[in-house]
């Protein structure tokens, strides 16, 4: 009989920790049954239609005002803690991604089964609410995995049940990336950016830099709807050579047709804990410009791969894009680099080390265990 997971992700969309999600489901529903936990309110999202993993509605409902969003957030782990304390069996195993679904956790607590936290976050606002995940997480995680060593650092969790397992590429995106690398993508030089609509992702530095380098060519791809878009656009007037796109489903050709992608999150407001598009970047053999600080360091070498460069200092920026674009040779060597480097996140590893894992967790493991030292 195979073992039950029970996974919980708050809100299904296009960002990295759903995407991560998909791919530890993905491996893990080949040898249990996995029902996964979450709200889509877009109608679609990276953990939507999952092969072989069973989908349950999770109320939750985002608003414009924090206070109400913070009220659906608390009913929505008050509903979810009562329908799981109510339905989960003693061999189940809850999982747990981001510290955010705290009402499944509490849920395994009570049930008395073991709870896996996946935790792809340092930054959660307001802090009080940050110190309560925690203390929750802290009370009822059996094991914690991190996406990098910068977040495992951020915590203090007994260190034996602490474990880095870090971010890996989808098997079908490093094929399709390997199908469509160029070495020189045509003309005029591209600079890409996909992040999400807020303004610690450096959005409005972006539109800056596009502006004082009128030659290049800027995208930006927002995880946001079109009628947001439209706003961000009139709001800063941006320039005539920097198109903004809403969220994407397939982002390989933007990938494709780049030269350069950046990364702009603010080091004052947003600190990226791993950095999905700078992954994805350099399994195209795209030349990274990210922030000098966070888990993204454990992807980018300064003057390897890119360069790691703060998003204030808007003039070194451009002055390293017209570096890129002027010395081909530099170009394609830290291309290469690229490449190479995304070859050690493969995920192959990923998946293996996921697996290995929850059969370390499951109930009948230990069972079998038992049995055989009994008969020594």
């Amino acid at each position: 009989m195979k073992n039950r997971i029970i996974a919980v992700h708050l809100l299904n969309d296009r960002s990295g920790s759903p995407l991560v999600l998909r791919q530890a489901l993905e491996a893990l529903s080949e040898h249990n049954n996995v029902i996964l936990y979450t709200a889509t309110p877009s109608g679609d999202g990276f953990l939507s239609d999952i092969p072989f993993v069973t989908q349950r509605k999770l109320f939750y409902i985002w608003h414009k005002s924090k206070a109400l969003t913070l009220l659906y957030f608390l009913i929505s782990q008050l509903l979810l803690t009562i329908r799981l304390t109510s339905t989960l069996r003693k061999a189940d195993t809850v999982y747990v991604n981001t510290l955010l679904p705290f009402g499944a956790a509490l849920a395994g607590y009570l049930r008395g089964v073991k709870v896996v936290y996946h935790i792809h976050e340092t930054s959660i606002k307001p802090a009080i609410l940050r110190s309560f995940l925690v203390a929750i997480a802290r009370v009822t995680g059996s094991r914690y995995l991190f996406v990098s060593k910068y977040v495992a650092s951020k915590y203090s969790f007994p260190p034996n049940r602490q474990q880095v397992i870090y971010n890996s590429l989808p098997t079908s995106f490093v094929q399709k990336a390997n199908e469509l690398r160029t070495e020189v993508p045509t003309l005029p030089f591209t600079v890409t950016m996909l992040c999400s609509l807020k303004g610690y992702k450096g959005i409005y530095h972006f539109v800056n830099i596009a502006r004082a380098l009128p030659n290049f060519k800027f995208v930006l791809v927002l995880n946001a709807s079109a009628q947001e878009v439209d706003n961000f656009i009139r709001e800063t007037r941006s320039s005539a050579n920097c198109v903004v796109y809403p969220a994407q489903k397939e982002t390989t050709q933007f990938y494709s047709s780049t030269h350069v992608v950046m990364n702009l999150s603010k080091t004052d407001g947003w600190i990226e804990t791993f950095g999905m598009s700078v992954l994805e970047a350099m399994a195209f053999g795209k030349p990274v410009i990210c922030p000098p600080v966070g888990g993204v360091l454990e992807l980018i070498e300064n003057g390897k791969q890119g360069y790691t460069i703060d998003s204030s200092d808007e003039k070194a920026i451009c002055a390293a894009l017209q570096s890129l674009h002027s010395d081909q040779h530099m170009y394609t060597q830290m291309a290469s680099s690229a490449i190479e480097k995304s070859k050690h996140f493969e995920n192959t590893n990923f998946s293996n080390n996921i697996i290995e894992l929850f059969t370390e967790m499951s109930p009948s493991r230990n069972e079998t265990i038992i049995h055989s030292i009994s008969q020594i």
